[in-house]
């Protein structure tokens, strides 16, 4: 903020002196004229008239520059509130479709879908730039549920799955760390800097039409290019400020995620190796240069302007035995061969022991919130294995994805079956076909519970495929199933919530208003605590009030003022969804009090139910504080 301040300070300044001295340019010129054409009183009495120093000139300039500046700013950020996809978009990145036919787009796909569903958040869009034949790749949004993960052609045909797998851990890092959405805030604040150059170089080529006419704006384009670079100078120091310790840290987080440090080193290592490392050709790169995985526009002179550090530092964090010496990169048309044979690359992970149970305890439960490790990576791959291959396929289009959804809705009552068809009738993206939804509902009815959130998760790229009208008809056919037997239960909260967000995205880049108080979130906080109290206890008042206490002991200031706690044999969640939407505006000290009183809500008897690990879930996206799923319990070994 220091340096946007600084930036914008110069920029005003050497602006407003630069439009000066193109005024006392045309005034000079005017009057050159009028003395060439004999008028000498006329001469004398525009400069005598003339004063460069004037302050009501100067302060109504400045007024008009910041003014232009964050109006160049707040454009950009308004075009960027769509999240990841409109930047990916922006730079001319294309989506790849869930049903996608090409191996190596397959193989990125399962890669996202595998570390989406080990992280505990909505599985990301997913784009490549299929004009980068270099190696890079990037993570943008604003939340968790508008997140997209893009890379380049490069990437897809040039890496292992490890190295791959290293990238895209890389980038998942700055989606649960919250980076993506201090990057995507950082491309709206440089667009305003650097506009005034972008207009110095049209203001410039505008007035070579007349040399007469042009030479003043020829000479206010000069100091607006200048003015350019000084704002792209300050902008790639603010960009290296924020981004380089970011990709040290992601680093970091990827090898945690992974336990893989040489698939990410053997990514950064082709990198050095390639004749052009990460370079990005698109011209829109520039501004967000800080968002990739490599350095996209280095600076050839300057290095310390640089937004990432040296690769052979990155690479010996990594792999202290590299030498620094790199292999030159050939490409192969066919692509990297595969490391793995089986599907989702999970035999070398499954060998792995499973953790102990202590990692579900509330420190670790906690300590976990945007922290996966590889026991979830392996855990993630073992639930895609476990989901039949018809219904992965299913979720791949728009179509299907809606069924599987409307499914999981549907009870198996008999009494509403009628309603339930008539409500199904109305949805435009089934185009009728109401016998596929009961189909996939008695599919789902034998899975495991364990599995439906994941499946709703793997759907959610191709909801996002939908028109507007689709969205909003997919919404309301939703609703309808939800409020057919008039209750809320938790399958439906969750599903409710999580869609809703991902569909109906807040779309603010800067939020207006944050909670730091819990005097006006302390109710939502007792609400939430009891319905996690009730759903592991439904049966067990003593135990429930136990569990209530545990979670409220954390936060002190709501345990000073003693609330009562109300055990209900039916839980209410449409108390639970109006807490959630409060709480999502808390600040993050807040939302870590919370997340940490829930955990010792839910663990407080030593174990959890999957009704208690579920809601704990939704609350962690709510809070957008991403929760990797619960490890199961080792099986005991058989002993002869």
């Amino acid at each position: 903020m220091i340096l946007f301040v600084l930036a914008v300070s110069i920029i005003v300044a050497v602006t407003t002196m630069a439009i000066r001295l193109a005024w006392y340019l045309y005034i000079s010129a005017s009057a050159y004229t009028s003395f060439d054409s004999g008028e000498a009183y006329t001469y004398h009495r525009k400069l005598s008239t003339f004063t460069f120093f004037d302050p009501a000139f100067f302060i109504f300039m400045s007024m008009a520059i910041v003014i232009v500046i964050l109006a160049a700013s707040l454009y950009k950020m308004h075009t960027l509130q769509k999240g990841g996809a409109a930047v990916a978009e922006m730079l001319g990145a294309r989506r790849i479709s869930g049903n996608a036919s090409d191996p190596a787009q397959r193989r990125l796909i399962n890669v996202v879908e595998e570390m989406a569903i080990a992280s505990g958040i909505p599985v990301p869009l997913i784009f490549v730039l299929d004009s980068e034949n270099n190696i890079n790749a990037f993570a943008a949004g604003l939340e968790i549920s508008d997140a997209a993960v893009t890379v380049t052609r490069g990437a897809l045909t040039k890496l292992s799955r490890d190295e791959l797998q290293g990238v895209v851990a890389h980038e998942f890092s700055h989606i649960l760390n919250g980076d993506m959405r201090l990057n995507v805030q950082l491309i709206g604040i440089l667009f305003g800097i650097l506009f005034l150059g972008i207009a110095g170089q049209k203001f410039l080529s505008a007035g070579r039409v007349s040399f007469r006419a042009g030479l003043p704006a020829i000479a206010a384009g000069i100091f607006l290019v200048m003015i350019g670079h000084t704002g792209s100078f300050l902008g790639r120091l603010m960009q290296s400020a924020i981004s380089r310790q970011q990709e040290f840290l992601a680093d970091a987080s990827a090898v945690q995620f992974t336990r893989n440090p040489l698939g990410l080193a053997g990514a950064l290592k082709k990198i050095g190796g390639a004749a052009f490392g990460a370079t990005i050709k698109a011209p829109e790169a520039r501004q967000a240069r800080h968002l990739f995985f490599g350095e996209s526009n280095p600076a050839s002179w300057f290095s310390f302007l640089d937004t990432h550090p040296p690769l052979v530092t990155r690479i010996r964090l990594l792999d202290p035995n590299f030498d620094g010496k790199f292999v030159k990169v050939i490409d192969d048309p066919c692509g990297p061969k595969p490391m793995y044979t089986e599907p989702f690359g999970g035999a070398a992970l499954h060998q792995r022991p499973a953790a102990s149970l202590a990692a579900s305890m509330p420190a670790f439960v906690t300590a976990s919130i945007g922290n996966p490790t590889m026991e979830h990576l392996g855990q993630s791959q073992a639930i895609m294995t476990s989901i039949p291959e018809d219904i992965r396929q299913t979720v791949k289009t728009p179509q299907g994805a809606a069924g599987i959804i409307y499914a999981l809705l549907i009870g198996n009552d008999a009494s509403l079956h009628d309603q339930q068809v008539n409500i199904l009738g109305r949805a435009l993206v089934l185009q009728g076909n109401t016998d596929m939804v009961f189909q996939l509902n008695s599919q789902l009815s034998g899975l495991p519970n364990r599995l439906k959130l994941p499946i709703m998760e793997l759907a959610m790229p191709s909801l996002s495929g939908m028109t507007s009208m689709e969205k909003r008809n997919f919404l309301l056919i939703l609703q309808g199933l939800i409020n057919a037997d008039g209750q809320l239960t938790l399958l439906e909260l969750s599903v409710q919530w999580i869609l809703e967000k991902y569909l109906n995205p807040s779309e603010e880049l800067f939020k207006s208003v944050t909670i730091f108080s819990y005097s006006n979130i302390g109710l939502d906080i007792v609400v939430l605590l009891g319905a996690l109290a009730r759903a592991g206890h439904a049966d067990d008042k003593v135990k429930a009030e136990h569990a209530f206490q545990a979670g409220l002991g954390r936060i002190p200031e709501l345990a000073a003022r003693k609330p009562v706690f109300i055990f209900e044999e039916n839980t209410f969640y449409t108390r639970v969804n109006t807490a959630l939407t409060h709480l999502g505006d808390a600040s993050f000290k807040i939302k870590e009090s919370v997340m940490d009183a829930c955990a010792h809500c839910a663990f407080a008897d030593k174990t959890i139910t999957p009704e208690e690990g579920e809601l704990l879930r939704v609350v962690a996206l709510a809070l957008q504080c991403p929760l990797p799923p619960f490890l199961e319990k080792p099986e005991p070994e058989a002993t002869s």
